[in-house]
């Protein structure tokens, strides 16, 4: 795989800004974004003490019955509970808005668990802190990558993480095994981690579908339809899809998607001769919305051309 999609290390040193390593990894940082849309990112810091308790949350949670999943109310960004959605049979999924806030970690956990469950609020937040820390850092070496370093601040100010819960169920005899289609996020930036049942597909530069192979510090990071507007397009947006045949336990993912709650600006640097204005100023949430009304979202398409383009 690594031949196929960048492996870029984030150590102790390389996420120090400032330093030979980190300016190396800024410029492979947005190699990885422009040529692929994605990178597996080696997290050496990531707690190997959170690997198993993350993933047994999510089993004890989605063990909880149908009639307390159902109650985790709609955000902004996302339903709050995902089940037999359109084009995705075999998934289950649950949404905890601003995860990274422990505040809201406390908010979920009383409303899934209303006698106190302080074991799955902790290891939440802690993961979801975690990760959105990757997410910023990541962001930083876009910017800086990009010489437009002295817009990141604003942009980090505006943004909140949702922590999706995944569990996907294997595909019986009559039912299809690729879940769901093919898409890319509509999301800025997008962290996937999943479990030792592979499933978890990128699309190639060359068009040629990648399994993603997983370890407990690795982590598929994707470009969003977001990043692709904010780059002026020079940045692609990530296809992806599950494709579940292993027998064997049950796979579960994480993912934590980075959102812009106010309006993202186009850096005027990033437009000239070579890279003529491609996009408007846009809202990030009311690109969310187009989004849910678009005929095309279950084709899986790269909507923001369509949304705020030039």
């Amino acid at each position: 795989m690594a031949s196929k999609v960048p492996v870029i290390v984030f150590s102790e040193e390389s996420m120090e800004p400032g330093t030979k390593s980190w300016m190396r990894a800024c410029d492979e940082t947005v190699r990885a974004l422009e040529n692929h849309g994605c990178f597996v990112a080696k997290y050496e810091d990531f707690p190997p003490e959170l690997t198993d308790p993350i993933f047994g949350a999510a089993k004890e949670l989605f063990d909880l019955p149908h009639e307390t999943k159902v109650r985790n109310p709609d955000s902004a960004y996302s339903k709050g509970y995902i089940a037999h959605y359109p084009g995705t049979p075999l998934l289950e999924g649950l949404n905890l808005d601003g995860a990274e806030k422990l505040e809201a970690c406390e908010k979920f956990t009383a409303l899934m668990w209303p006698s106190g469950n302080t074991r799955f609020c902790k290891t939440a937040h802690s993961y979801a802190r975690e990760i959105s820390t990757l997410e910023k850092v990541v962001t930083r070496m876009v910017f800086e990558g990009h010489g437009v370093g002295e817009y990141f601040d604003s942009h980090d100010e505006s943004m909140t993480y949702l922590l999706r819960i995944l569990k996907y169920k294997k595909p019986g005899e009559d039912e299809v095994n690729i879940n769901p289609v093919a898409h890319t996020d509509k999301t800025f930036l997008s962290i996937l981690y999943q479990n030792n049942v592979r499933g978890l597909e990128v699309m190639t530069k060359d068009g040629e579908w990648v399994t993603f192979e997983s370890s407990p510090s690795s982590f598929m990071v994707m470009a969003g339809d977001a990043c692709v507007g904010w780059s002026n397009g020079r940045i692609k947006a990530c296809y992806h899809r599950i494709n579940v045949r292993e027998d064997g336990p049950l796979r579960y993912s994480l993912g934590v998607f980075s959102y812009n709650t106010g309006t993202i600006d186009i850096p005027k640097e990033l437009i000239d001769q070579d890279h003529p204005q491609q996009f408007k100023s846009f809202n990030h949430l009311d690109f969310l919305r187009f989004y849910d009304k678009s005929q095309d979202r279950t084709k899986g398409q790269c909507l923001i051309k369509a949304y705020c383009g030039v």
